[in-house]
């Protein structure tokens, strides 16, 4: 990550689960409106089964109006870490992805999809175009 320029610092808040200082990494896609339109503080409003999202991710993929984005989000410090891991093993041990609450113009819509170090990049997601 040391080489990436962070487009995004700021809070990820999921009340009774965690809050954290994060920063957001770009993945692929394209991320010229990120930095502007996230907010402050990204509050996850619930979760949603993966299927749901790749059904809608397979139709946004096929549309030429509408673009997909990927980041990936880091812990700011050390000290963020447990709270980043409790969030992520919350989703994780549930088969879930969170849904953000509160977009903004440019982001209709965002998922937190927990992604171990181990895990494969989901086919979904693939190619990338970006740093990767």
């Amino acid at each position: 990550l040391s080489r990436l320029t962070t487009i995004w610092k700021g809070f990820i808040n999921m009340q009774s689960v965690a809050k954290f200082v994060t920063k957001a990494y770009p993945v692929s896609g394209c991320f010229e409106y990120l930095s502007e339109d996230l907010p402050d503080t990204i509050h996850i409003g619930g979760r949603i089964s993966p299927k749901t999202v790749w059904d809608y991710v397979g139709k946004l993929k096929s549309s030429l109006s509408k673009e997909l984005c990927l980041i990936r989000f880091h812990p700011a410090t050390e000290e963020e870490e447990v709270a980043y891991i409790s969030l992520y093993s919350y989703f994780s041990s549930r088969g879930r992805f969170g849904v953000v609450a509160n977009n903004n113009r440019h982001v209709k819509d965002l998922y937190l999809i927990p992604l171990s170090a181990k895990d494969p990049i989901p086919s979904k997601l693939l190619p990338f175009e970006g740093p990767g």
